[in-house]
């Protein structure tokens, strides 16, 4: 099988070349803009790497062409919604264009190149009303600059599989954590605090914004899983939530990493700086479709996840 990956040196794109080198004998080309961070040899297979930027229409083109995929696994993105106020034109041009020129590429070089375009949870924008888990029929109502780059990705792939029958899948996913994500989301956040504070890099004071909110939060290890269910098992034209099914707030995973620390005396301080311009209160999602049409089962507890996340800071730290 021959597979790319684009965002293969984030968060997620890591985890999911490890899943994909341990499942099969798959050839994988992996693409980012840069591999400053990114080593192939932590892997048990050979991997292809190759640097450059998706809104570069001509040489998606060529890739393309050359190694003929038979899926394609579209990670790259700029996913964090703060980021996204500051530069919404840099996360509109990244999120919709690149996800155009993959689309435009199957189109001519590869029509049944199977496509998973990985979008947010965050098109589903305030769901506090609703008070259930909300499956893939619910409205999208995105409310920051990169749930609307996200719903416009959503779109433009129902779109050309309704119009070219390219067999694009979909995913909406929630909240992920796990070990080795960036310190500009909430969990790896905290734990990251928490690290440098039983290390004694920090004072005993965990600075957060608005830890009110209730999220879905699904360890990475089950998500990438999720993602290969859903391309080899999923039906094309779909949406699927990705998402645990239940709702957590921010401020009970802060009380669990505080409860792995090994101090006793850390203070919480609410920090203005940290919240959003708007923050959604409740989004939780429905898993049942996802279950349903592949098979697919959790492995990995609130509790291990965020362990592991720590652990992993605790071994990162500077």
């Amino acid at each position: 099988m021959r597979i790319i990956i684009t965002g293969i040196a984030g968060f997620v794109g890591k985890h999911l070349t490890t899943y994909l080198t341990r499942e099969g004998s798959h050839k994988i080309l992996g693409i980012d803009l840069n591999f400053k961070n990114f080593s192939s040899a932590n892997f048990s297979r050979k991997i292809e790497l190759l640097e450059m930027d998706l809104t570069d229409k001509q040489k998606i083109f060529s890739i393309v062409k050359r190694f003929k995929p038979h899926q394609i696994y579209h990670l790259a993105a700029q996913s964090s919604v703060s980021y996204s106020w500051e530069k919404p034109v840099e996360t509109f041009k990244i999120n919709v264009f690149g996800g155009i020129n993959i689309l435009e590429s199957l189109k001519a070089f590869c029509p049944r190149c199977r496509v998973l375009m990985v979008c947010t949870a965050e098109e589903y924008g305030e769901t506090s009303g609703e008070n259930k888990a909300i499956d893939e029929n619910f409205r999208i109502y995105p409310q920051n600059p990169y749930a609307i780059s996200k719903s416009a990705l959503d779109f433009f792939s129902s779109v050309y599989y309704s119009a070219y029958r390219l067999p694009v899948l979909i995913s909406r996913s929630f909240n992920h954590i796990g070990p080795g994500q960036s310190e500009r989301f909430v969990c790896s956040d905290f734990a990251r605090q928490i690290a440098l504070i039983d290390s004694g890099k920090q004072d005993p004071a965990i600075r957060v914004g608005n830890i009110q909110s209730q999220r879905d939060f699904l360890d990475v290890r089950d998500a990438v899983k999720a993602y290969n269910c859903i391309m080899n098992k999923g039906s094309v034209g779909q949406i699927y939530n990705v998402c645990s099914g239940k709702k957590r707030k921010i401020s009970d995973l802060l009380d669990i990493l505080i409860s792995l620390s090994t101090r006793s005396d850390i203070k919480v301080k609410i920090d203005r700086s940290k919240f959003r311009a708007i923050d959604v209160k409740i989004v939780y999602g429905d898993n049942s479709k996802l279950k349903a049409h592949t098979g697919w089962i959790p492995d990995y507890s609130i509790k291990t996840s965020l362990n592991d996340t720590l652990n992993y800071w605790k071994q990162n730290i500077s």
